[in-house]
């Protein structure tokens, strides 16, 4: 039986140092102790409390207007296969404002992970936005015949010096691809940050090679930069088709809400770097960096639920008169509104397509990854086949080379001598002998 003694002490100095390094002010719950409300402890607020006050407004603002279109999106869901793409791409601004909030205000094991679901519904919602427009513009079918029409695209900046990739089914699933790929890292970094959280390897802000933040950092935000490029690159490919459905705005405050964020933390990082942000006794400027980056975070959802209106109206997607028409010739009453309300709410929920599109990437993959193998085990089998021909025809040219030389011999000597030619009866040096 293995002695566990000392994972238990890793896990419990991991715990009590993720704690120490973010607290402010009070504590999480000791190891061994059952979770409970009473164990969350609380953060000093390095700003103005008024600061706090707006912030809290700011995200109730921001789940009301969003609640708004959500619930209308449901009410009137009459095209399931681009609505619930629309709906789930709508629960992010309450999602980060909330999100933001929560990590304003407490402390301890929350600080640390309150971000991982945030994270891992960001990729959720950069596919959802691509599989969006595939289904607006048709279907995968559709999009293939439509880029297999076009003429050959450079690959989009920085990496137009790179291979153009084939237009049809190689730029569709590269891109298709390369948006899922984010949807299975980011789970993936979710993991290792729990896991090597506990046993205290994690290092939270520390970009130390001694601590895996700095490698789930790296891995996480190149996974996000190619799923972005391959979204740009799929717009960059389908524009002409898109632009009907206002795709600009759609794919502006989509990336504006993944990246506007992260940039944010970057130059205010930077700022107080440079020494803009001074600290004080009680607070460090990391944390003042922190606090106002949440604030901030939790005031723009307020403006991102505002344009979501203006990206994502519910007219573009259903008709809403001939719906309220038929409304009222059912006579439907408010119970039925709700009943109708919920039962439409329980599909985009449904992720059986995302479950069957990771299935059919690592089937893609496996496949990709035995034709590799196989055309190098051809190539190598080609190569020694080679090999052994060399070395079988090279000594036979050699003799062949000889005996022709010898036969030349011998010919001069014989004309030279006045004797009859060998060459006149017919004999050569190939010939088999009797």
């Amino acid at each position: 039986v293995p002695d566990l003694s000392k994972f238990q002490s890793g896990v419990e100095d991991g715990i009590a140092k993720a704690t120490n390094a973010s607290a402010t002010g009070g504590g999480g719950p000791e190891l061994g102790e059952p979770f409970g409300l009473s164990k969350v402890a609380y953060k000093r607020f390095p700003l103005s409390y008024l600061a706090w006050v707006a912030s809290c407004v700011s995200v109730l603002l921001t789940i009301v207007i969003s609640s708004h279109l959500i619930l209308k999106h449901l009410e009137y869901y009459q095209n399931p296969s681009t609505q619930k793409y629309v709906v789930r791409i709508l629960f992010m601004a309450p999602l980060y404002a909330v999100d933001s909030l929560l990590a304003l205000t407490f402390v301890g094991w929350m600080t640390t992970y309150i971000d991982v679901f945030r994270d891992c519904y960001e990729a959720f919602t950069i596919y959802n936005f691509l599989k969006l427009l595939v289904v607006m513009l048709g279907g995968e079918k559709e999009v293939v015949g439509v880029l297999a029409r076009k003429p050959q695209m450079d690959m989009v900046f920085p990496l137009n010096f790179w291979a153009p990739w084939e237009m049809g089914a190689e730029v569709f699933y590269n891109c298709k691809y390369g948006a899922l790929q984010y949807v299975i890292v980011k789970p993936c970094c979710a993991i290792i940050t729990f896991v090597s959280g506990a046993a205290g390897l994690y290092g939270p802000n520390s970009f130390s090679l001694a601590r895996l933040h700095f490698y789930v950092f790296l891995a996480s935000n190149t996974s996000a930069m190619w799923a972005i490029y391959c979204l740009v690159t799929f717009y960059f490919a389908t524009r002409e088709e898109l632009a009907p459905f206002n795709p600009v705005l759609k794919f502006a405050i989509v990336k504006a809400v993944v990246f506007f964020c992260f940039w944010q933390g970057m130059v205010l990082g930077v700022v107080a770097y440079l020494g803009y942000i001074p600290e004080n006794p009680d607070f460090s400027s990391d944390n003042i960096v922190e606090a106002v980056q949440e604030v901030l975070v939790c005031v723009e959802m307020v403006v991102v639920s505002c344009l979501f209106h203006k990206a994502f109206p519910l007219e573009e997607f259903a008709d809403v008169a001939e719906l309220a028409r038929e409304r009222r010739d059912a006579q439907k009453g408010l119970r039925a509104k709700i009943h109708e309300i919920r039962t439409n709410a329980a599909d985009p929920f449904r992720v059986a397509d995302i479950r069957d599109d990771i299935s059919t990437y690592g089937e893609d993959q496996k496949q990709r990854v035995a034709e590799r193998v196989t055309g190098a085990i051809s190539a190598a089998q080609e190569s020694v086949t080679g090999l052994i021909h060399s070395a079988r025809v090279e000594p036979f040219r050699a003799s062949s080379s000889s005996l022709e030389a010898e036969a030349l011999d011998l010919e001069r000597q014989r004309a030279r001598s006045g004797s009859p030619s060998a060459w006149s009866s017919g004999w050569s040096p190939l010939a088999p002998r009797e």
